[in-house]
């Protein structure tokens, strides 16, 4: 279900077509005709979420925030990708298993909600302040990071998600940076 971009097409137009794929392989496990099917489609959907995840929040959303500044939207669209990401491992967890429908539908519709408000609301503003020049050089690096990273096995880099996710971090860092702070003058257990 790739597509390859064409040779005009701006990040934003990227980003949509993504949008495009995972609603139609969202389409497509619903219409699955056994669990060996569902599964199957369920692990091209992570593979590109996971994918577009990282582009998102490693390229993308640091353009747009330095173009913009950290926006109302900017930050509830990393809020909302961290549960994405909780809900895509929830789901992930379930493959098999009789809770697996309905934590697709609940990934589903938490998507929906977030492609919604990102492409009516976020990317119309994107779209003014990084200019066309700027979004088209960005749709060549968006392409090769996603290429990359749908070429790898996903559950790395959605546990690595997850695990700043339940940090609290919103924007990717390294391990060290994510790891939870001692508080000074805490008490010591005897």
């Amino acid at each position: 279900m790739s597509r390859a971009p064409s040779a005009f097409m701006n990040a934003i137009d990227f980003l949509k077509q993504q949008h495009r794929e995972v609603e139609e392989l969202f389409d497509a496990i619903e219409k699955a005709s056994g669990a060996a099917e569902q599964t199957k489609l369920f692990r091209e959907l992570a593979g590109k979420l996971v994918g577009h995840d990282g582009i998102e929040r490693d390229i993308f959303y640091p353009a747009c925030e330095e173009a913009l500044g950290m926006t109302d939207e900017l930050g509830e669209a990393l809020v909302e990708h961290g549960v994405v990401e909780f809900s895509l491992y929830e789901a992930d967890q379930a493959t098999g298993q009789p809770d697996f429908k309905f934590k697709v539908k609940v990934l589903k519709e938490l998507l929906e909600h977030h492609i919604e408000e990102e492409e009516k609301e976020f990317f119309p503003k994107v779209s003014k302040a990084l200019g066309d020049d700027k979004l088209e050089g960005l749709a060549e690096e968006l392409q090769d990071a996603y290429e990359d990273a749908i070429s790898e096995d996903y559950h790395a880099p959605l546990f690595e998600n997850l695990r700043q996710v339940l940090v609290g971090v919103l924007k990717p860092v390294s391990k060290s940076e994510a790891a939870p702070k001692r508080r000074s003058g805490a008490r010591k257990s005897a």
